[in-house]
């Protein structure tokens, strides 16, 4: 992963998939999290 220390996050995760609040914990300490959701994609 490149990166991301001092960069702003905006997380956007898949109900189906990957959600945004698990994301949260794997970039935790890498940037500072500006938006996080998890949309239902059709």
């Amino acid at each position: 992963m490149k990166d991301l220390c001092g960069k702003k996050l905006m997380l956007l995760g898949d109900s189906d998939g990957v959600a945004s609040p698990l994301m949260e914990e794997c970039f935790a300490g890498e940037g500072e999290v500006v938006f996080s959701a998890t949309e239902c994609f059709l």
